[in-house]
């Protein structure tokens, strides 16, 4: 165990900016509080992303406002780098990261009356500002999309359904092909190139969704195969692991190689990823509280319970807004050694 220590901020003056910030990050699982759990959590996100050896596999759930947010870029910086295995998100996380290549999100306030808004052409997310014509790009970018699946699938007479995981990396083929100009930002765009799966079973919840229906509902015959998904995400979820379905279900045994998930959020990411991926070490950074009486938002040991974390798992929970803690989980530890630290400790 750890004494509660305090920084000497002093000696930060000398210090530039950046060596600065790795000093106060450093110190965190001293502190205390919130403060402990964050630096724990770092010391994980670190050792996984920087320090990956042969056999490791790294899994991020988020939600959709972190991609209407400007954690996109980052997330597309850690597809681009293939430092992340697999992504799951929802509908929204998928829809909103094309549509920003067509159309600029703005930063507003938390205050703005949404109604108004609305009847100005403009939706808004928290603080953030979407206006209805980047939604109209989206469309006129996507039915060509859904176009191309169907054709494909009735070339096939149906033997080969189409995967949600499949229809989000066409939609990165597709930003590639027709917007060159501004997919270098897209995660999916980066997903697509490096081979990387995105995972999304709820797309019918979500803007994405209703233009699936509507075309369905006029060519008719488009499928989209959730449970294809589910299985390859168990698949890579248990490789380099010996896996059996044994009474505690999926269970693991790691060969060589460790699974640590990040989840950033609630919701259908976060107990989708849990309840497919049996991991080793996870990172939850969540506002969710346990009065929810919600799986994606309760407590560790309530997890534990109902089955979504093995015994043995390694696990972190930061009380914070993802939106700012994530960032700081990503910055570069001062040395390899603080890396390596029991983040147990």
């Amino acid at each position: 165990m750890e004494t509660v220590d305090a920084l000497d901020y002093s000696e930060l003056v000398a210090l530039n900016q950046e060596e600065a910030l790795r000093r106060v990050l450093a110190s965190y699982p001293r502190i205390g509080l919130q403060a402990t759990e964050l630096g724990r959590a770092r010391r994980i996100v670190q050792r996984a992303l920087y320090h990956k050896r042969a056999g490791d596999a790294v899994f991020l759930a988020y939600t959709s406002n972190l991609i209407s947010s400007g954690l996109r870029d980052t997330f597309a910086c850690l597809a681009r780098d293939r430092l992340i295995d697999g992504f799951i998100s929802t509908a929204g996380g998928i829809e909103e990261d094309a549509i920003k290549c067509l159309g600029k999100t703005l930063v507003g306030q938390f205050s703005l009356d949404g109604r108004e808004l609305r009847r100005c052409g403009v939706n808004r997310t928290g603080n953030l500002l979407v206006p209805n014509d980047n939604y109209c790009h989206f469309e006129n970018f996507f039915m060509p999309v859904l176009k191309h699946l169907h054709e494909l699938q009735r070339e096939s007479r149906w033997e080969t359904m189409t995967a949600p995981s499949e229809m989000i990396a066409a939609i990165g083929a597709a930003l590639e092909c027709k917007h060159p100009e501004t997919c270098s930002d897209s995660l999916l765009y980066w997903c697509y190139r490096n081979n990387i799966p995105v995972f999304s079973p709820a797309l019918t919840d979500g803007s994405i969704g209703d233009m699936i229906y509507f075309y369905n509902f006029s060519k008719k015959g488009l499928v989209l195969d959730p449970i294809v998904d589910v299985v390859r995400l168990r698949e890579l979820g248990c490789r380099n692991r010996r896996c059996d379905d044994s009474q505690g279900g999926n269970r693991s045994q790691n060969n060589n190689g460790r699974t640590t998930c990040i989840v950033l959020g609630g919701g259908l990411p976060k107990h989708h990823l849990l309840q497919n991926v049996r991991a080793d070490t996870v990172v939850y950074v969540s506002t969710g509280l346990e009065v929810d009486a919600s799986p994606s938002s309760c407590n560790v040991a309530e997890d534990r319970a109902n089955g979504v974390l093995p015994d043995n798992c390694e696990v972190v929970r930061v009380h914070g807004d993802a939106s700012f803690v994530f960032p700081l989980l990503l910055c570069k530890a001062e040395t390899s050694a603080d890396t390596h630290k029991d983040v147990a400790a």
